[in-house]
């Protein structure tokens, strides 16, 4: 066997056992999750830790997502209206209505300013495209299945959202939905 056959192999076997190791519950992740400078709780709490980083993945896609289907709406509604909010379902406006003054209560969290669009949730982002379909929709989004498509997701975005994990399947489920949107929506 050649030096560098003896190489691959040896890292071929640091690596499965890296990924093994990885496994175990108690052992701390590479990823630290910092309180302060003396508090990491990645050596405090490892598998509540480990559960958090593969989460994440999930969560950035979903974050990612929704910011960019607010930002659709605004743009699609905003062309034919002088203002966007005009053609968002009453149901979806008094939702949100009471959200806003939620958000009046709370200013003392340092939040910012958000518009109402933030403050929307992914089934009414995509109420809000399907009523409106006619409206620039049918030219931004051209297929309406993708709609439902992205409707099937809501149950694994709350499940993440309510700080559970999700199977690596369904996580390929959210990954394929969101390329299906995206080679569609923005090719």
């Amino acid at each position: 066997m050649s030096n560098d056959a003896r190489a691959a192999l040896f890292i071929m076997l640091g690596q499965a056992a890296e990924k093994t190791v990885a496994r175990i519950e108690d052992v701390v992740p590479k990823e630290t999750l910092l309180l302060s400078n003396e508090y990491d709780l990645a050596e405090m709490v490892p598998d509540k830790v480990r559960r958090a980083i593969d989460a994440a993945i999930g969560y950035k896609l979903f974050f990612v997502f929704e910011s960019y289907l607010r930002e659709i709406i605004v743009e699609v509604l905003s062309k034919e209206h002088q203002n966007w909010w005009d053609k968002v379902p009453p149901d979806v406006q008094t939702e949100v209505t009471k959200l806003e003054e939620t958000e009046e209560v709370k200013s003392w969290m340092a939040l910012g300013s958000r518009d109402k669009s933030s403050l929307m949730t992914l089934p009414q982002l995509l109420r809000v495209i399907d009523v409106n379909w006619k409206e620039g929709f049918d030219e931004a989004v051209r297929d309406k299945g993708l709609i439902q498509e992205a409707r099937l997701l809501v149950h694994l975005r709350n499940t993440i959202c309510h700080m559970s994990t999700i199977s690596g399947e369904e996580l390929e489920r959210i990954k394929q939905t969101m390329r299906d949107w995206f080679r569609v929506v923005t090719p």
